[in-house]
């Protein structure tokens, strides 16, 4: 049960590992420096390397020092051992950041959670494979680096969350869009076993989907032998030293020329990706679930109905994506749950605007605000969502069955509708609109044509 007034304890730019810069470039995130006396957590950390980040990001602060995160806890004291929600920013693996108004608000952790949301590496400093980075690797590896800074964070969280009032026995990992892909690729990989209990995708996942599905290493470096000859430093004699003395801002600019290359102007999804490296990801994340070596968790998965259809972001593949997912972990012995959210707010139904990609996140972070909202979702036609009692129902309930369920395993809450587990014979979801529907024919939200239309 939430609490509007309950204290809650916010701490920002908390370091969990070092500078990227310099030598520390395409390397595995290295320990922190220690400091002396007490050290203010009061400023968001900087972001990742990356295009400008717009709203809602509220700071442009880039650097490759950027392996940081932020901690919300209700906890009055250390070692009250309250469940623990681990956040993974969306923006495919190529943009955003853990730090702005929306991660950062107080409804879900007042309601029994300690909230963590993580920055790392993103694009082509985060996930750019090549040869003599394989070579000088302890593992015979390149890329994935992204993901190494995501693995120390929740080593972070294992060590030092305890003094937050968390439970490090107790780690739900939880991510949208983009992060959804993340978190499927961490619950796919052996390095990422016991560092966390359940997890949550949100519109997005990277079993049986179009893109985030790994790239074969040698490919991977590839890629990185081209972007080392457009830098112009693969005729030195040092090219590992001589790329990581180019600033970041010119490797943004060598990697939007990449992406023109490939046929985009835009960085796509797929040139810089989770690496096959057979270290931390043995295979494909599709090929691991359906081997059953996952690390197999309580999972929810879930999409909004205005992304299967119509709008900026289509993605009706995400169905058939989750209906293997789902199956795939439960014949692992995880129970998952599957859901459909479709709630706007009047103001944006009347203006023409429909559940679309992104929009649950108000709600699972329980913002209440007119001038939240309007910060968090931009470029809508009508400022003012005419939020109303029936947003207020949607947002508790969602808070609510997210906290039971990093609670439990189970998003079930006494006196709230039940949720059944995901069964491919009953095929059954949760509708999330107000009231709560339990609905069935999940796998039959998209039809063949859907699928043939758009992939993104």
């Amino acid at each position: 049960m939430g609490e509007p007034d309950k204290e809650v304890h916010v701490y920002r730019g908390i370091p969990y590992a070092a500078s990227t810069a310099g030598e520390n470039r395409w390397k595995p995130p290295q320990p922190v420096a220690p400091w002396e006396g007490i050290r203010e957590c009061t400023i968001y950390g900087d972001a990742a390397p990356q295009e400008p980040p717009g709203p809602p990001y509220p700071q442009a602060n880039r650097s490759e020092d950027c392996l940081t995160l932020n901690v919300l806890t209700p906890a009055k004291k250390a070692g009250e051992k309250l469940p623990v929600m681990v956040w993974l920013h969306g923006g495919g693996y190529f943009s955003g950041c853990g730090n702005n108004q929306l991660y950062s608000s107080i409804p879900l952790p007042q309601h029994g959670v300690v909230l963590v949301s993580t920055n790392h590496r993103l694009g082509l400093i985060g996930l750019m494979a090549h040869p003599l980075l394989s070579k000088e690797s302890a593992n015979g590896v390149s890329g994935n680096y992204l993901f190494l800074d995501m693995l120390a964070s929740l080593k972070w969280v294992q060590k030092n969350i305890g003094a937050f009032g968390g439970d490090p026995k107790n780690v739900t990992i939880f991510g949208e869009s983009g992060g959804g892909g993340k978190v499927a690729c961490l619950i796919a990989s052996p390095l990422a076993k016991g560092l966390f209990h359940r997890a949550i995708c949100e519109s997005g996942t990277a079993v049986a989907a179009p893109f985030f599905g790994g790239v074969q290493l040698k490919e991977l470096e590839n890629r990185g032998e081209k972007v080392f000859a457009k830098l112009g430093v693969d005729k030195e004699k040092d090219p590992l030293k001589a790329a990581r003395a180019v600033s970041w801002q010119k490797l943004l600019e060598v990697e939007q020329t990449f992406a023109k290359d490939s046929g985009t102007t835009r960085m796509p999804f797929s040139l810089w990706d989770a690496a096959l490296d057979g270290w931390f990801l043995a295979d494909s994340p599709t090929n691991v679930f359906k081997a059953g070596k996952h690390n197999a968790v309580p999972l929810i998965t879930g999409a909004n109905l205005g992304e299967l259809k119509e709008g900026m972001i289509v993605m009706p593949w995400i169905i058939p994506a989750y209906v293997t997912q789902l199956t795939d972990n439960t014949r692992a012995g995880s129970k998952g749950y599957a859901y459909i959210f479709d709630r706007v707010p009047e103001g944006w139904k009347k203006a023409g605007m429909n559940s679309a990609h992104g929009m649950e996140l108000n709600y699972v972070f329980g913002l209440s605000k007119v001038s939240d909202w309007e910060n968090v979702f931009p470029g809508v036609t009508n400022p003012d969502p005419e939020l109303s009692a029936a947003d207020k129902n949607v947002r508790e309930a969602m808070m609510k069955m997210w906290a039971q369920f990093a609670k439990t395993g189970n998003p079930n809450v006494k006196g709230m509708i039940n949720w059944p587990a995901y069964q491919s014979e009953k095929d059954q979801y949760l509708y999330i609109n107000e009231p709560l529907e339990v609905k069935s024919g999940f796998s039959k939200l998209v039809s063949k044509e859907d699928l043939e239309k758009r992939v993104l």
